[in-house]
């Protein structure tokens, strides 16, 4: 998984969120990245939208499988080569 630390806090009741976890998850042996080209964990990016992830997130899972399936959840609009689940999609 990764962390997206937001530059903003948000609302909360016990703890005002920064931050949210990105999660990889795989079906059937989708290879590993070459050795030394693996991201970090943690992405510094501004919040948009709700529920918008940061544009580099996107990129950076196209670079790390670009020939593979990919389905992002809670998605907030279409994206060329995704499949988008959510239903705030347009």
């Amino acid at each position: 998984n990764m962390v997206w630390v937001k530059d903003k806090m948000g609302t909360g009741y016990y703890v005002r969120n920064q931050h949210e976890l990105l999660l990889i998850g795989r079906r059937g042996n989708l290879p590993v990245p070459e050795p030394g080209t693996q991201p970090t964990s943690v992405i510094h990016a501004p919040r948009t939208k709700h529920s918008a992830k940061p544009e580099e997130v996107y990129k950076l899972i196209e670079a790390m499988y670009p020939t593979h399936p990919r389905i992002e959840l809670f998605a907030r609009q279409r994206r060329e080569n995704w499949m988008s689940w959510g239903n705030e999609v347009t």
